[in-house]
């Protein structure tokens, strides 16, 4: 089956792939937006984690040719295998996402109350995750069964699968060896690392469809210049040439902004906040539950009823739905401080509803210390064996970009907003500021 896709081309679904793309369990992320709230404010951005899962799939393929196309010691039989499980693990990652927005995240049941084959028991006191979820779905529902059924030909089965996505699934190690190498660390950065196939489609994905350019990056150039390095114990890492560090840095640099300029948006961000608002007024509004197969029938619409039906109780609710959402009255970055808690108090003192929000934008989320043992760089002298450096050591953006980057912001209702502009300007006048 081949799909086509306005980011990529053509991609090639395999039988095994099919499968899967055919199950309820994926058919579900067609009903899920990729960016949530952002379409209200980028009318394009109504791309879906169905499409951004085949796209993850159809770049770990390239990857994988790509960084082990010098393994001279891969056996075709092998690299058979792992390639289908690398194209798999992609194209399940995003499975247990909520709908609509990470806020729905909040209503995740406890994780204790998830019975995950190969998992170990969540702790009482510990909140389910969408990747939680996604291997809920991928070991704990009939995809599992499906997965074996197909993927019996190459010897694939749902636990290899899920073994790439989460360290805490219990997967034999042997089940990712080839001719006495490990593959794991390899197979497992390629879908989650500094340089993943998720990070690759959505900068690009997510790009396209709002409109910007921020999210830009030479795709071809990075991935062309993948290559695998083995350690003393045998274990095969993923690594980079250093003649696309330059380009590695464009991706880092897309990430920073498209959070800033776009996840972060001032009304993506509101809209976000009135969810949470109105999760937290009718908690049993929205009902995720436990069980597998109930979570496959979990999508936007379900969050979409329950806005209406709660429209007439709810301002929230009615904000979202009229595509209404609280102005701006105060910003305070990491650059141009702002008297917000001076602000909040009052606005408290006042009784004048708000919402508070805090952004925390970083170039990584990894950290030079992550960064530097996910992924090494491979520079090759004029003359000799190249030499391998940590990433941190290959890059200077970590050094530059060490800060965080602080959002605090402050809405209030439209009617609201010229007071406390007035307050504002007040307290900035004050000693303190």
């Amino acid at each position: 089956m081949e799909i086509r896709d306005p980011i990529h081309g053509t991609i090639v679904v395999s039988a095994i792939e099919r499968t899967v793309v055919d199950s309820i369990y994926f058919q579900r992320l067609r009903q899920v937006k990729q960016l949530g709230f952002s379409e209200l404010t980028f009318p394009g951005a109504s791309h879906t984690r169905f499409l951004h899962s085949l796209g993850c799939m159809h770049l770990a393929g390239l990857a994988f040719d790509s960084a082990l196309r010098d393994a001279s010691w891969l056996q075709p039989d092998d690299a058979q295998r792992l390639r289908q499980l690398i194209r798999l693990a992609a194209l399940c990652h995003d499975l247990g996402h909520p709908p609509l927005s990470h806020t729905s995240e909040l209503l995740l049941p406890p994780g204790h109350t998830l019975q995950i084959p190969f998992v170990p028991q969540l702790s009482d006191g510990e909140s389910g995750s969408h990747e939680h979820f996604t291997l809920l779905l991928l070991l704990g529902s009939q995809l599992a069964h499906i997965l074996d059924d197909a993927g019996r030909s190459l010897d694939i089965t749902a636990r290899d699968v899920a073994g790439l996505l989460h360290g805490d699934v219990d997967a034999p190690a042997e089940r990712y060896l080839a001719s006495g190498r490990d593959l794991q660390p390899l197979l497992g950065a390629l879908v989650s690392s500094e340089l993943d196939v998720d990070r690759m489609d959505y900068l690009l994905r997510d790009s396209y469809y709002t409109g910007v350019s921020y999210g830009k990056y030479d795709c071809d150039w990075l991935l062309s210049h993948l290559c695998h390095v083995q350690d003393e114990s045998g274990a095969v890492h993923l690594g980079l040439d250093e003649r696309a560090i330059f380009t590695f840095d464009d991706f880092l640099l897309s990430r920073h902004h498209m959070f800033l300029m776009v996840y972060f948006h001032r009304k993506t961000v509101c809209f976000d906040h009135m969810l949470w608002q109105f999760y937290r007024e009718f908690p049993q509004a929205v009902q995720i539950p436990a069980d597998p197969e109930q979570y496959a029938e979990l999508d936007d619409g379900t969050v979409w009823r329950a806005l209406r039906a709660h429209r007439k109780l709810s301002p929230w609710a009615e904000g979202i739905l009229t595509r209404r959402p609280l102005s701006l009255a105060a910003e305070s970055t990491t650059q141009v401080r702002e008297p917000i808690p001076q602000l909040l108090e009052r606005l408290d003192e006042s009784g004048v509803r708000y919402l508070h929000v805090t952004s925390k934008g970083a170039l990584s989320k990894y950290g030079e210390r992550e960064s530097g043992r996910s992924l090494r760089v491979r520079r090759q002298p004029v003359f000799g064996a190249p030499v391998w450096l940590p990433l941190a050591e290959a890059t200077q953006l970590y050094a530059r970009y060490r800060e965080t980057t602080l959002l605090e912001r402050v809405y209030v209702a439209r009617e609201d907003v010229e007071r406390a502009g007035r307050w504002l300007e007040e307290l900035r006048n004050r000693p303190w500021i």
